[in-house]
């Protein structure tokens, strides 16, 4: 498994290449604006095309995390017309820079999944249907109190989407030990990823999320923890770092960091210690 890390872009997209350089990343994932508002900034053309000739002779693959406030079941007219431009924008933004993926949460039940269903598929295929063709919608599992808590959700999301081939998912291990899949050993970690192959199919998982969880076995607590320090521990991480099945996929970290900072040297050193090839 290749290893990357969420990184910054506090001052420009040239903060990002930085820090994957100082930690050892093989692959960078960030943030396409301000997690936390609506309006999606991006960067001029220049530092685009920039980024573009510069990224690809250092690491594997850059993807975006979409921002947090989307919602596929929102409630509200507003909400779900923000949620569908934000993510078209999103998507618009992505080939400028050579992302393929972005990964998002896809919301709250609202109700359940059968009761938004028509809502949800409408919002996937839309904000499809206005982007390019090269650009992908990936969900991410949750921590268990929304949508994608359950394998199951997951494929309902993916069975929406009128083109599958621009649809996938993530799994974060931490969100999957939260929302109760013990993938702490070698036992739970199979039985999950046979799982996860029979409902979603292994051709659909494009990236991982790796982080230890602060939280317990289902306890549905949202709580990242750096590798080896948490509930989880590292035998799910050493499983997943030499899995035949994930050897082309990345796994990015989005661990708190040894002295705060987010992912770091420490925690990318710790997985490639795990990676026995």
């Amino acid at each position: 498994m290749l290893i990357g890390a969420h990184v910054p872009t506090a001052g420009g997209l040239e903060t990002a290449l930085k820090k994957g350089r100082e930690i050892g990343a093989e692959a960078l994932a960030i943030f396409p604006s301000a997690p936390l508002q609506w309006k999606i900034r991006g960067w001029s053309d220049e530092a685009c095309a920039s980024f573009l000739g510069t990224w690809p002779a250092e690491f594997k693959e850059v993807v975006f995390h979409g921002i947090y406030l989307t919602n596929l079941a929102g409630v509200s007219a507003d909400n779900l017309a923000k949620t569908v431009t934000a993510l078209t924008e999103t998507l618009i933004l992505a080939p400028k820079i050579g992302v393929v993926n972005t990964i998002f949460h896809p919301g709250t039940y609202n109700g359940g999944l059968e009761q938004n269903k028509d809502q949800i598929k409408k919002t996937i295929n839309a904000i499809l249907a206005n982007t390019p063709k090269e650009a992908k919608l990936i969900f991410e599992n949750s921590a268990g109190s929304t949508i994608g808590g359950k394998i199951e959700d997951l494929a309902f999301l993916l069975d929406l989407a009128s083109d599958k081939s621009r649809v996938g998912v993530c799994l974060d291990t931490c969100h999957a030990f939260a929302a109760g899949y013990d993938i702490s050993s070698e036992s739970g970690y199979e039985s999950y990823i046979k799982e996860i192959d029979a409902k979603v199919g292994l051709n659909n998982v494009v990236a991982w999320h790796l982080n230890d969880s602060k939280f317990g076995l289902g306890e549905k607590r949202d709580r990242h923890e750096n590798i080896g320090l948490g509930k989880l521990g590292t035998k799910a991480f050493e499983l997943l770092m030499n899995d035949p099945r994930f050897a082309k996929t990345a796994g990015y970290l989005e661990v708190p960091g040894m002295v705060s900072g987010g992912p770091d040297k420490e925690n990318v050193d710790i997985l490639k210690k795990l990676r026995k090839a």
